[in-house]
């Protein structure tokens, strides 16, 4: 493999369908000594973060008329 002027490289095929690395997916960079590890970034699930950092948020603090009241 060859690194481009631009600072690309080009995965081959093979490794491509073995990995499963379609275009669009990111990759993380490792730098273990002299070698050059990449890992697939999975990507987020959106709702499940968004649930999981409202979560307890208002917990205990309201009753549910004090929620759903838009003018208190």
């Amino acid at each position: 493999m060859r690194i481009t002027p631009d600072g690309q490289i080009t995965i081959p095929p093979e490794i491509r369908d073995v990995l499963n690395i379609s275009p669009n997916l990111e990759l993380a960079f490792e730098i273990e000594g002299d070698r050059l590890y990449f890992k697939k970034i999975q990507p987020i699930d959106q709702i499940s973060t968004w649930i999981d950092t409202m979560r307890g948020c208002a917990a205990g603090n309201f009753t549910t008329d004090q929620i759903y009241d838009p003018h208190p």
